[in-house]
Order: structure tokens, then C-alpha cells, then sequence
């Protein structure tokens, strides 16, 4: 739909006596006439299509960035990042006759294609790649944080789950900290399983009143090395390991021994790696010692690392990175091109029909012409 209005306002345009015989909106339209026209698409295949209709539209979108700004619509945490982003990419070969700056805006529009592309492919994956450490625990090694990334809350014959240490206060929360399978991850969904003690009389269930979710990264390389910390033993020294660039509102979690799915408000573009788990407040009082308890069987992260083309080095504690990327990680046999196609032919199979589209509309609007 978004490109039979495209081709229409070409065609609308070439009914135009000022613009007869051919007439190119893009050439003739004043620049931010132009651009309204074209940020109505939010689909990086749309954009890739634009591009094959003529030397001229290619050229427009390249030279004004509009892959680069459909990164910044999708995910406003790219906008907070790319003021400072540096692409880590092949030199420039320059030869007398060639643009330097069009060399580097054609650069530049082949990364964010590739990045757009990656930002709106299908999600559906669990993304932790491990845990790396609980606010605290209350018998390790059997009650470990590892335990939670097996699915459900058995493994053979043992009971297997997280516990945090008892409390007398009801109030205070817990957290578990994980390290995402790649710096880039969108994340969507985050699924929690509390534990239920059917060692207990009752079969107690240790949820929690609340669950919130954070995002970031560590605060400097140097901390890279040795951040698994599983011995659960509260240092409080973790916390300040970490930049939270995210922060998602508080859903309450049901006192029930399921996979409870929390959806966040809009998909999250993870920059870093690192996923908090809040656990907000207490519920269940274990009767042999009277405290209150915090327990989870398994956590999953719902979503999708970015293609292996793309890595991020954080520069500073302001959120600035650098983004790199390689495209040789990602030229696979069968890997898809830069607008997800594996052999570019149905981006030029539609090239071809939005151009018999507008070669049809300039023929009616010069017959049109001659009729008025």
C-alpha cells in the first residue's frame, strides 16, 4: 500500500503541466516536501525498493540518511547512542573523480540498512546466554541463580530453583542479574517461574509481590573479566558494576507455579548485554523459621541478538558507544543481503513492477494533458 502511494504521487506529479513528460517529484518538490513523503514508510524493505526506481531516488535516500533515521524511529535507543557512533568499517578508496562525502554517506546508508533490517526481523528466542549473580542465597550451592536457567523446576529426581535468603521485613526485594547472548539483543517478553516448596507442608509458593526489569551494560571494560559471580553471597559491590539504560514499569506477578509472561510496553533495543530482574516484595513466610522468602524456578528472556555483523564497545557512563560493524561475520553461504533478501531478485522483482506502475501513470497523465 505504502508504495502504490508512492508510485501515485509520481504519477500525480507527471499529470502536472510543470512537471509533464516525465516529471520526477523528487527533482521537482522542494527537499522537505520530499522527506514528509518518504518517512511515511517504516519498513527498510520499502526504503531498499525506493532506491531501485531510479538513480535519483537512491540518491535522495542516501544522501539524507533515511535508513539511518528509520533506526532512530524504531528504536529511540539508537538515537540516544549514534550521535557518537562510529562505524568500524573498510577505508574509503577515493580517487580523483570520486566524492568523498558521497562515498561515506553510501557507507553509512549500507550499515543502517543492514541495522534497520536486523531491528525488524521476527523475535522469538530465548536470549540468555548465562547468570551472573543473585542479590543474595540462601544455601549454595543448591539453591544457586545457575539453576534457573533450566527449564521448569525439576532436573531428574532434585527439585531445581533459586532461593534468596530468608527476611523478617516483607518489603525487601531481590535481584538476579544475566548476561545476554549478544551486546545487541532486542527484547520483548520476559518469562518468570516462582518455586513451589512441595518439600514444605502446603506446598508453599515463594513468588514475588512485583517484578520490574532493567537494562544496560557494564560500566567499563576493565570489569569484562570475572563477572560471573554465582556464590550469591549479597555483595553489594555488583550493583554499581552496571549502567541501567532501561528501566521497565512494575507488573505484578501471580503467587501461582507457572511460566508467568511479562510483556514490555514496546520491544527494547538491549545496548550491552546485561538484564537486572527485580524482585519487588515478599509473600510466603516459610513456618520452620518464620521468615519471608523469595524463590524462582527459571527465567527466560524473550527476543533476538542482532546479526553477527554488528558488535558495540561502550565508551563512557552516558549510554556513548561505538558501533562496529563487520559484514564478513555475516556472509554466510545463504546469508540474507543487506535488506534480508538471499538473492536480491524479489527487491528487483518489485523495482520492476513499481516502475511499470509509473510508466502506466505517466502515459495516462500526458494523455490527459493532450485531452485538456
Amino acid at each position: 500500500m505504502r508504495l502504490i502511494y508512492l508510485s501515485r504521487m509520481k504519477g500525480a506529479c507527471g499529470g502536472n503541466p510543470a512537471m509533464a513528460d516525465g516529471g520526477d517529484f523528487v527533482q521537482r518538490l522542494v527537499r522537505d516536501t520530499t522527506l514528509d513523503i518518504f518517512e511515511h514508510l517504516d519498513d527498510p524493505s520499502d526504503l531498499a525498493r525506493v532506491c531501485a526506481v531510479s538513480p535519483t531516488w537512491r540518491q535522495f535516500v542516501i544522501e539524507n540518511g533515511l535508513c539511518k533515521k528509520l533506526c532512530f524511529r524504531l528504536f529511540p535507543e539508537v538515537s540516544s547512542v549514534t550521535h557518537v557512533v562510529k562505524v568500524k568499517i573498510e577505508p574509503i578508496k577515493v580517487s580523483s573523480c570520486t566524492n568523498l562525502e558521497w562515498e561515506q554517506h553510501k557507507r553509512n546508508h549500507k550499515v543502517y540498512a543492514f541495522l534497520a533490517r536486523g531491528l525488524t526481523s521476527a523475535i522469538g528466542k530465548n536470549c540468555i546466554a548465562e547468570a551472573i549473580s543473585a542479590s543474595s542465597t540462601h544455601r549454595y550451592t543448591a539453591e544457586r541463580v545457575l539453576n534457573t536457567l533450566e527449564p521448569g523446576d525439576r532436573v531428574g529426581d532434585r527439585a531445581s530453583y533459586w532461593s534468596s535468603k530468608g527476611e523478617s521485613d516483607p518489603k525487601v526485594s531481590e535481584s538476579l542479574v544475566y548476561k545476554l547472548n549478544a551486546k545487541l539483543c532486542i527484547v520483548t517478553e520476559i518469562h518468570i517461574q516462582p518455586s513451589q516448596a512441595d518439600f514444605h507442608d502446603g506446598y508453599p509458593i515463594y513468588s514475588a509481590k512485583a517484578v520490574r526489569f532493567r537494562m544496560g551494560h557494564l560500566k567499563t571494560r576493565k570489569m569484562d573479566k570475572g563477572t560471573v559471580d554465582d556464590s550469591g553471597d549479597g555483595d553489594e559491590s555488583v550493583e554499581n558494576k552496571y549502567v541501567w539504560t532501561y528501566t521497565s514499569p512494575e507488573f505484578p506477578m501471580a503467587q501461582e507455579n507457572c511460566l508467568q509472561q511479562f510483556k514490555l510496553p514496546q520491544p527494547v533495543l538491549s545496548i550491552g548485554g546485561i538484564l537486572q530482574v527485580d524482585l519487588l516484595g515478599r509473600v510466603q513466610r516459610c513456618e520452620k523459621d518464620r521468615l519471608y522468602y523469595i524463590c524462582v524456578a527459571h527465567v527466560q528472556v524473550l527476543g533476538r541478538p542482532l546479526s553477527p555483523a554488528f558488535d558495540v564497545d561502550i565508551i563512557d557512563l552516558f549510554g556513548r558507544c561505538r558501533l562496529k560493524h563487520c559484514p564478513r561475520r555475516a556472509t554466510k553461504r545463504g546469508a540474507p543481503d543487506l535488506y534480508g533478501n538471499i538473492d536480491g531478485k524479489r527487491c528487483k522483482d518489485d523495482a520492476a513492477r513499481i516502475e511499470d506502475q509509473l510508466s502506466q501513470s505517466r502515459r495516462s497523465a500526458r494523455i490527459q494533458a493532450r485531452r485538456n
